[in-house]
Formats: structure tokens, sequence, C-alpha cells
């Protein structure tokens, strides 16, 4: 039955969903402007479309109003940049009925590859209440994509994502570790202890801006003792040094800040880029092995895209690669900052003690709560760092692991 004949009858099935397994698994490959120039039997299925009212379409044919504009400009935004890209897409067929996807945007020659696979992880029940929220938002306060895509990412954010590269991350090691288990796959070493990394790096970014925060919360306890050891005069003398001392100290720990958060940031990013390369890699291997297996679609040079997959795939093997030996290399830079800031927390807890003798001495009111905010200060920074060691202690060992699994399992 040609579901697409009338209208009404689009109307009837647009509520509809079109069923597909696991082990189906889409590609198609579009120009710089988007318009397609190849595809797999898959995606011509489930679209409904045969091959000659796709080529040369723009892929927004199949675009379903049911995601956030926000989601297009964000893909757009990053693929301009040359940035692989994962999102979650709902796309609509030439019937009307819709289908999900976890779709994963590469740039290739000539243009852009997007490889889709079937999502079923609890995040991506998450994302399509998300989605309906703000194309609801969208559609109520006209929000321009630019604007929209900010309030996703402030709810990315909410949900505890520090960027969109940590998303994509998590979202694709979650829907294809999900996808083995879903056809009976052993699961991937690599992805798993990916998944246990990716919590640490947050961990350890959370506790370098737990520093940075703090540091902006007393940021005018030096100046502040400064005065006050003047106003007493003679008798706060000493005072007054150890204001000194800690204005010196804070300049260096100001000066410090930058570079510390820095590196705690390319920890965090090289480790989600890296999972996101590394299940990127896998999905694209799978695609280049069925694709072989594939009875050509008239339209389609089947050599040409079998060509462009195997590029695609060795690509992405060779980065996800490159980004295990990143990830070494980022943790060790961001051990020599965390080393610098111990350091300076030795002299924060050289000038609290000297400051807690010297309030002790005087019992002004005011220099001793300046003292106990210095306190509270290096409390932070001591209690960040003993986080930061621990996190950065369980990356090291995890990056060690995960050498060793990639050169045993590869991709």
């Amino acid at each position: 039955m040609d579901y697409s004949e009338t209208s009404e009858q689009s109307y009837l099935y647009r509520e509809i969903e079109i069923p597909f397994g696991f082990p189906e698994i889409f590609f198609s490959r579009t120009d710089t402007r988007g318009k397609i120039q190849a595809g797999n039997e898959v995606f011509q299925r489930i679209s409904g479309y045969s091959w000659s009212e796709l080529a040369g379409k723009p892929h927004n044919i199949i675009r379903h109003e049911g995601v956030p504009r926000a989601v297009f400009w964000l893909l757009w935004d990053r693929l301009r940049q040359g940035l692989q890209t994962g999102a979650y897409v709902k796309n609509k067929s030439k019937d009307g009925r819709f289908y999900w996807v976890y779709a994963i945007i590469t740039p290739c020659e000539g243009g852009f590859l997007s490889v889709r696979i079937k999502p079923s992880s609890a995040l991506f029940g998450v994302v399509q209440a998300e989605y309906a929220s703000l194309v609801q938002i969208e559609a109520e306060e006209k929000l321009p994509p630019a604007e929209s895509a900010a309030r996703l990412m402030a709810r990315l954010a909410v949900l505890g994502f520090e960027s969109y590269d940590a998303f994509m991350a998590t979202s694709l090691a979650a829907e294809f570790s999900g996808r083995d288990e879903s056809l009976q796959k052993p699961p991937r070493q690599t992805l798993a202890l990916y998944e246990r990394l990716m919590p640490a790096a947050a961990r350890l970014l959370a506790a370098a801006r737990q520093i940075s925060e703090g540091y902006l919360t007393y940021r005018f306890v030096p100046l502040n003792l400064l005065v006050h050891a003047g106003q007493i005069g003679e008798t706060g003398a000493a005072i007054a040094t150890i204001s000194t001392n800690y204005n010196t100290l804070s300049e260096e720990i100001e000066q410090g800040l930058e570079r510390f958060l820095d590196a705690a940031l390319k920890v965090s990013h090289t480790i989600n880029v890296g999972a996101f390369l590394l299940a990127t890699s896998y999905v694209q291997q799978e695609i280049a092995s069925s694709f072989r297996e594939e009875v050509p679609i008239e339209g389609v040079d089947h050599a040409t895209e079998k060509n462009y997959l195997d590029q695609q795939q060795s690509t992405y093997q060779s980065e996800a690669l490159k980004s295990l030996t990143g990830i070494e290399q980022e943790l060790k830079s961001f051990f020599e900052m965390v080393s610098e800031m111990k350091r300076l927390a030795s002299g924060l807890a050289a000038i609290r003690i000297m400051g807690k003798v010297e309030s002790g001495r005087l019992s002004v009111a005011v220099v001793n709560d300046l003292i106990m905010d210095l306190e509270a200060f290096q409390d932070i920074v001591q209690a960040s760092l003993s986080d930061i060691l621990q996190a950065n202690d369980a990356l090291r060992m995890g990056t060690s692991r995960l050498l060793e699994a990639y050169a045993t399992e590869g991709v």
C-alpha cells in the first residue's frame, strides 16, 4: 500500500513510528551544502523514498518538526569548523511516519558522511523530553536558532554535561554499548574503560573550578587585611607582613589559575573527544563492512562509496589512537600544574598558621574574620587538590589500561 498518496493519509501516519532493528545501520553522504550524493539500502528503505527521489535533494527532505532548530544549528556550526558531531535526530519518512536515529556526522572529501544507528539508552528518553520542551519554547518565543542553541547548551549543563563534546561522548558510548548488548555482542572493553574515565575527568575539572571559584570569593582578603593592619598601628605590623606575603602568594595563584584551569579543561576535552572518536571508529567499521555485503542501489556508485567508507574508517581508527596518546600527554601537563598549585597551597598553609597566631594575640574581631576567610580558602584548595589527586591517579591508571586494551582489542 502506498501511504504517501494523500495528505490525509500522511496526517494519519505522522504519529506512527517506523520500526527498524539494531542490526540495521544507515549511511548517507552529502556535498558541502547538505545535498544527498549517496546512501545505502537501509536509508532508502526506511526513508520511503526511491533513490531517484533522494539523489541531489537537500538532506532536510527527511527532517522532522519534532527536532529543535537548535540541534541543526549546533550541528552545522561544528561541521563548518571541521568537527565530527553526534546528535539524536527524529526523521520523517515520505509517508509522514517518523523514526529516531543517533547520527554521527563526519567531514569527508567534498562534504559530509552521516552514519546512523538505532538509539535505546536511558539518556535517549531524557533527550526526547528535552527536545519536545525546546520545540515548544522555540515556537512560543520565536527563538532564533543561535539563541535556542544557547538554551539547549544551558540545559545540557543542568543535566551534568560541561560541554557538547562531553554530551556526545557519553551519549554515543551509551548507545553503542546498548546496541552491542541488544545484538548479544561481547562488550567493548575499550569503551567500558572510557566510560570510567569520563566521570573521573569531570571530577577533576569540577575540583579545579572549585579552587578558581574559591579564589574569586576570597580575593580581597589580602587587601582588607592590609587596610585593617594599618588601622591597628604598630601592633598590627605582623599582620601587615602576613598580608603582604599573602598578597604576593595570591597574585601567583591568580596568574597560575588560568593555566591550571586550561590544563584541566584540556584533560576533560581530550578524554571526551577520544571516547567519541573511538565509538565513531567502531560504527564506521561496521557500516563499511555491512555496505560491502549490500546489493548495489541503481544510481549509487558502490565502489566509490565503499572507498569513502574505507577512508573514513581508516581516518577515525588513526584519530582514535592519536587521542589515546594525547590523553597521556595532557595528564602529564596537568600534573605539572597540580605540582605548582601544591607548592602554593603549602605557602597558604604557612600564612594561615601565622595569621591564626597573630589574630589570637590581637583579638580584633575584623582581623579574626579575615583570617577565618583565609582559612576557608585554604580549606577549599586543600580539599580540591585532594580530589584532583585521586581523580588524577584514576585517570592515569585508567589510561594505561585503556592503551593495553586498545592494543589487544583494536577496532
